[in-house]
């Protein structure tokens, strides 16, 4: 099931402008998906400060939470990661902030198959346990 349309949100210009000053990363039009482009696992413990920090915006939130979900993604091993269950948790408590988030990481329709994210299966549970909320609702 595709991400349903009620819980779309998206990183906004502003955001990016703003966290891109923040983090000192490019930012440029030709970045079609900045906040993906500019992940960095290195930088993970930086990026969870600045969330935790209590100085950025929703919209902020939102798109560094991109960044940081990206950047775990891209580790050789999330499993043996014992940062990765503190974002379970922020997501888990921040659920109407990034409902689009887990949602689209979850991958429902299997889109990507055997060559899925290694964060899909984690963000399943995650949907799983929040579904009866985020679905949408029959309207009849």
């Amino acid at each position: 099931m595709p991400v349903p349309e009620h819980l779309w949100r998206f990183p906004t210009a502003d955001a990016i402008a703003n966290l891109a000053a923040i983090l000192d990363v490019p930012n440029h039009p030709s970045m079609q998906d900045w906040e993906w482009e500019i992940a960095d696992s290195s930088r993970i413990d930086e990026y969870l400060a600045l969330y935790r920090s209590g100085g950025l915006t929703n919209d902020e939130r939102f798109t560094l939470m991109e960044t940081i979900i990206q950047a775990f993604d891209d580790l050789d091993d999330l499993a043996s990661d014992d940062r990765w269950p503190g974002i379970l948790a922020l997501l888990d408590q921040n659920i109407d902030l990034h409902a689009y988030s887990v949602w689209y990481w979850a991958d429902l329709e299997d889109e990507l198959g055997d060559e899925g994210w290694q964060v899909t299966q984690d963000l399943r549970k995650l949907v799983d346990a929040h579904v009866p909320r985020l679905a949408p609702q029959d309207d009849r």
